[in-house]
Formats: structure tokens, sequence, C-alpha cells
């Protein structure tokens, strides 16, 4: 349960803007992409990117079960954070997510990537990625974590355009947690990948994946 819990802390940095009055929510022929070959492709957003074969993607049934232990187990710990987990769901589409293990392994950590987008027509605000992951921060630190975060934000052209990047280490129970937040605005959403990882070998492949991703 270990990364479930892990990911579901990944995931809350998406909420912290969708906890408005009003609500946008996906279109009804949003493309969430497809996989094949080991290799992820969505046209709406005119994304690609290849993903080592022997790391575990997961499906959207997979995706959605992770969300709705998240939703449960964070409503324990924290009624509020919950509810706006539930919220940003009405908004938010999980396109894409990859662990190094599969889900049911017994391995204690599980490094992961995960590629998420939001509808922010509701936040006018938000002109690009420094500005939606600057809101972030106050909602990670109200997770169980113990999160410390980089001060400057940093940037990387991936597939020719420019992401902002978040860096934090997080402290949960004894594991330390290294998390890589990317994020573009991009045709009327956040588009981020999430990096999770705890130690350089894990890091450099999660890099590797993001060194193939081309943005048309």
């Amino acid at each position: 349960m270990t990364h479930i819990k892990w990911l579901c802390f990944s995931l809350l940095f998406v909420c912290l803007l969708s906890c408005k009055e009003e609500q946008k929510n996906l279109p009804e022929d949003f493309d969430f992409g497809e996989v094949k070959d080991h290799t992820y492709t969505n046209s709406y957003f005119g994304l690609s990117f290849d993903y080592p074969k022997d790391w575990s993607q997961q499906s959207k049934h997979d995706i959605k079960a992770i969300t709705d232990k998240g939703e449960k187990y964070l409503a324990r710990e924290n009624t509020k954070m919950g509810s706006i987990l539930k919220v940003s769901q009405i908004n938010t589409a999980y396109l894409f997510s990859l662990f190094k293990y599969p889900l049911k392994s017994t391995q204690d950590y599980n490094a992961s990537l995960s590629v998420i987008a939001e509808n922010i027509a509701g936040s006018p605000d938000v002109k690009r990625g420094r500005d939606y992951l600057f809101n972030s921060k106050e909602l990670l630190k109200q997770t169980p974590a113990q999160y410390k975060f980089e001060e400057q934000l940093d940037t990387e052209n991936l597939g020719g355009e420019t992401f902002d990047i978040l860096k934090a280490k997080a402290t949960y129970g004894p594991y330390k947690v290294q998390q890589e937040f990317y994020c573009i605005v991009r045709y009327g959403f956040s588009l981020s990948f999430i990096l999770s990882y705890t130690n350089d070998e894990e890091k450099a492949v999660l890099h590797d994946i993001l060194d193939t991703v081309t943005l048309e």
C-alpha cells in the first residue's frame, strides 16, 4: 500500500486549482491517448514518448483504482484533503502511469512516472507551468509527507517546449523520496509529468524517458 500512498501524494499537487466554485469538466471526446509497443501518444497534446519494457504501465482502470484508494486514505488522514482530491477528478485527466514494479509487487517503494492534464479554463491567472506549480507547494505541505522544496524553480526543454520544474524531497516513515514536477500550459490545460524515485538509477531511467518526449 505504501507506493499507492506515495502516488496519491504526488497527484495531490494537481488539485489545488480545482478547489474553486466554478468547475470545468473535461470535453466529452477528450483524448486520453494510447499505448502501443511501449510508446505513449496523445493526438490532442501532440505528445509522444517511449518507456522501458521492463517497467509496468498501468491501464485507466488501474489508475482509477489508485485514485479511489487515495481518496479514501486521504479522507481518513485529512477530511479536507480527501474532499479536494474528489473534486479535482471533475476536470483532471490521468493520462499515463508507469511504475518500476507491478502494483502487487512486494517492493517497499515503487518509483513512478505519471502524466496528468487539468482543464485550467477557470484559472485565468495560470499563464505557464510555474504559475501552476507555485500554488501546488502549499497543498503538498498539508499531506502526511514531510516535504522540503528547492527555493527556485528550474526550466528544461522537452520536445522543443519549455517546462517549468518544481523539485522536492519528501519523507514518510522510513522512506525518503525525491520528486520532480514538470509542467507546461498547453491548449487550455496544464500538462504535467511527475517523477518519483529514491536513487540515481531510478532517476536516470525516468530522465531517459523524458529525453524521448516529442511535442508537435
